[in-house]
């Protein structure tokens, strides 16, 4: 058939998913920058019963064609053309691949009124996106869900333009053939400034934010004991300073109470004068000159100390799962988790703040473990080094 395309029949495009995958590549021209293709997304159950990620996938999951503006936009490309979407009013699902339908059938069948209307496939696909896009939050923002209609045109047909003007009152974003998709959605999902105004810090974050290692970067022959080591060769190649300032630019920085208790005697143990006097100043309960000298890059800084509030779907991943598990110590959650982080990342979770953390493998348990709409950023760790370095 490559060597002799006028043999490929019209009945074998039609026969594969050949149209969908064409306006998929069209969307994705339109759409500009792309974070991910194709991703499938687990559907939570309306039940509310826990499930693992896992588990969630296998019961049943969407697929978002196009996630734009670092996850704030979800894109779902609909290559059916108008006769197919009339056939939905009828009542008749239509593969994306059934488009090329025969324009000569009678259309009087179809149905615009009553409750039918709001039963149509188009719709219920519109709130199952609409209703997962909310329950995969991006730090606490809804991702903007948009159906890009690729091979209709705005007021093409009264009884479509009717589908399109009803999936608007459900909160989707529609884009038609010939109008610009970028311009469609790039006003409703500013991704520029992507955390929260207020910061949840964990006590790996103040600890490297404060580590002499961080402000004076030492070989690793000069620091004893080898996770020092390993961090000192890290912070010649990737320092930690630059990150955090821009993770922490412009934003309130706060810690709860249990991870500034935890804070402040791990500092009062291991901390070295330096590392020391940076954690007074962070908590100062009084005025207190900055010393530039002391914090070399950053800016003058201070860390709000707020109460404990764990959320109640991070105080149940302690518990056991309505299904036996051989796993996790019969827990929902890897056995890593502990208590202690229930309560910083479940505060960060009830406060809706996005929680800065050095544990690297946290993002992926809770969501391994079925938390959706998990709001970490995550950083290299720098422990308190200054009474073993031998600068």
């Amino acid at each position: 058939l490559l060597e002799n395309p006028s043999e490929i029949k019209k009945e074998y495009t039609q026969s594969t998913n050949l149209s969908y995958l064409s306006a998929v590549h069209e969307a994705l021209g339109a759409a500009g920058h792309i974070e991910e293709i194709m991703r499938p997304v687990g559907v939570p159950p309306s039940s509310g019963m826990w499930m693992t990620r896992a588990m969630m996938m296998r019961q049943r999951n969407i697929k978002v064609d196009l996630v734009a503006n670092q996850g704030l936009v979800w894109i779902k490309v609909i290559a059916r053309n108008a006769k197919a979407l009339r056939h939905d009013l009828a009542g008749f699902e239509v593969e994306e691949s059934e488009e090329e339908e025969d324009e000569s059938e009678d259309e009087s069948d179809f149905a615009t009124s009553g409750d039918g209307f709001e039963q149509l496939p188009i719709f219920k696909k519109a709130r199952e996106y609409l209703r997962c896009a909310q329950a995969h939050q991006v730090h606490f923002r809804t991702p903007v869900v948009v159906f890009a209609f690729m091979r209709i045109r705005r007021n093409e047909d009264v009884f479509v333009q009717r589908i399109m003007d009803r999936l608007e009152e459900m909160g989707v974003v529609v884009n038609l053939q010939g109008e610009d998709l970028r311009s469609s959605y790039y006003h409703l999902a500013d991704s520029t400034d992507l955390t929260t105004n207020r910061l949840n810090l964990d006590v790996s974050s103040v600890l490297a934010l404060i580590s002499e290692m961080s402000h004076h970067v030492c070989r690793p022959d000069q620091v004893m004991g080898e996770p020092l080591q390993i961090q000192a060769a890290r912070e010649a190649e990737a320092p930690a300073l630059p990150m955090l300032r821009q993770i922490f630019h412009n934003k309130q920085l706060c810690i709860v109470q249990s991870a500034f208790d935890r804070l402040e005697s791990i500092v009062n143990i291991v901390g070295g004068p330096n590392e020391k006097a940076r954690f007074a100043y962070l908590f100062r309960k009084e005025d207190m000159a900055f010393d530039q000298t002391l914090w070399t890059t950053m800016p003058s800084m201070e860390i709000q100390v707020i109460p404990d509030a764990t959320s109640e779907r991070f105080r149940q991943l302690l518990d056991p799962p309505a299904q036996r598990a051989k796993l996790n110590n019969g827990r929902k959650i890897s056995s890593r988790f502990s208590a202690f982080h229930a309560v910083i990342f479940g505060s960060g979770d009830q406060y809706q703040m996005t929680t800065v953390t050095a544990i690297q493998w946290m993002y992926t348990a809770l969501t391994d473990a079925g938390v959706t709409g998990v709001a970490v950023v995550c950083h290299e760790p720098r422990s308190l080094a200054e009474q073993k370095m031998q600068t």
